[in-house]
């Protein structure tokens, strides 16, 4: 009896005078390991018990670091005892493939406990949903039409001003333009087709004011007259502000893992610069001149990105490394001028010139002419359908690789001055 009491008595201390036992939780749905997919639902059940009033109860989805993937639930219960029942729609496109907890929160003002039960989740695979064309109408009026892979052609918007490009976002269902002089930079919403907000242009003819777009889906970064790169969310919040590089403009950048690499052209110079920014501090990392007309980048790997570049009477490719600071020559091309680019994307690239397609292959090198017309206003090529869209006119014509028949064609208002893709997330 007196080893008993004295147990007890231990037990108690060893817990402290302020122990205050936390709300029990079972969870009794799912069970751990389960496997989800895009569209599904979760049903959710779990028995909770305290000997006081449980007050809320908090269900959410979380990441393998422990960041909320959806808005979190919350219930109020005020009972002892309560049999928790809830469903966790994961309607999400931008969801990725992946490892999540479901955690369940249960306090009672004074104390609180979770418990998590592990579930798999496979994404909605990507897929191309619809082609945008940039059409100019007049001197100072575009049209954005949409051609979705399955329907009709339609218009989505219309803008005054200039043009300098445009950028998309399939993630946040934004399409960006901007003005050379006097058009603004404009963020609209695809999926209310509605502006969700303006960057307004400072006017001051003949002088330009934004120069180049470009949008790595999460962002979006211009670069204007001042000599800054700015990047904005898709809530219209500057996120990224470049080092200042006055008498000169930034003609090409791209992201690349904590870099914004950078193509500077210095109005009274003879050679170019790549500059490599950190990202997202805005400072210069590296600088590297070289000679030469940038058309197009494009990441390749994690470490490096394709330069394609004009030169006299030449055109070529170039690989530039980050870590090793090298720019090293990949192709020259049988062409003397490069026009416009699309990729590379799974594996092959199509590179305009004057009235030629050709497609590139960067893994083994190979060029070949691909298709002629009578012009090329704007290509894209979709990796996951095989699918190059041409635009020559006001005519956008697709084709299938390595096919050279053409798939279907749609006519546009006006000229087409660009064409960007749109994919389910």
């Amino acid at each position: 009896m007196v080893i008993l009491l004295l147990s007890t008595i231990l037990a108690a201390c060893g817990k402290g005078d302020d122990y205050v036992t936390p709300p029990e939780i079972e969870i009794l749905l799912p069970y751990d390991g389960k496997a989800y997919g895009y569209g599904d639902t979760i049903h959710l059940q779990a028995e909770l018990n305290h000997y006081k009033v449980i007050q809320y109860v908090r269900v959410s989805l979380l990441s393998v670091s422990n960041i909320p993937v959806l808005p979190a639930r919350n219930f109020d219960v005020n009972e002892y005892n309560y049999l928790l029942s809830a469903s966790i729609p994961l309607d999400d496109p931008q969801m990725v493939n992946g490892t999540y907890y479901i955690q369940v929160r249960v306090g009672d003002g004074e104390s609180e406990s979770a418990e998590s039960v592990k579930v798999q989740y496979s994404a909605l695979e990507r897929a191309l949903v619809s082609v945008l064309a940039v059409g100019k109408l007049s001197v100072s009026e575009y049209a954005v039409s949409e051609w979705p892979v399955t329907g009709q052609l339609s218009e989505r918007f219309r803008f005054q001003g200039d043009y300098s490009g445009a950028a998309i976002s399939s993630v946040n269902r934004q399409l960006y333009t901007a003005g050379r002089i006097t058009g603004d930079l404009q963020a609209w919403n695809l999926a209310g087709n509605r502006t969700d907000w303006t960057v307004q242009a400072i006017v001051n003819p003949p002088l330009e004011y934004f120069y180049h777009l470009y949008s790595d889906e999460n962002e979006v970064f211009v670069s204007d007259r001042d000599g800054y790169i700015r990047g904005y969310t898709a809530e219209g919040l500057v996120s990224f502000r470049s080092q200042a590089f006055p008498n000169g403009k930034f003609t090409r950048f791209v992201r690349l893992s904590n870099w914004l690499i950078a193509v500077f052209e210095p109005f009274n110079g003879v050679l170019n610069e790549l500059i490599i920014f950190n990202y997202p501090g805005g400072t210069v990392f590296r600088q590297v001149q070289f000679q030469g007309g940038a058309v197009h980048l494009c990441p390749d790997g994690n470490e490096g990105v394709l330069i394609f570049l004009n030169g006299d009477a030449t055109s070529a490719v170039y690989r530039f490394s980050v870590p090793e600071n090298t720019m090293v020559e990949l192709r020259r091309f049988p062409f003397s001028y490069i026009s416009k680019v699309t990729g590379p994307s799974g594996g092959n690239c199509f590179i305009a010139s004057g009235n030629e397609l050709w497609w590139y292959r960067p893994a083994t090198g190979s060029t070949v002419r691909y298709l002629t017309f009578d012009e090329i206003d704007a290509v894209q090529y979709d990796a996951l359908s095989g699918k190059v869209f041409i635009a020559s006119g006001n005519n956008i014509v697709t084709y299938r690789i390595p096919d050279q028949v053409s798939t279907g064609n749609v006519a546009v208002q006006g000229e087409t001055a660009d064409l960007l893709l749109l994919y389910n997330r």
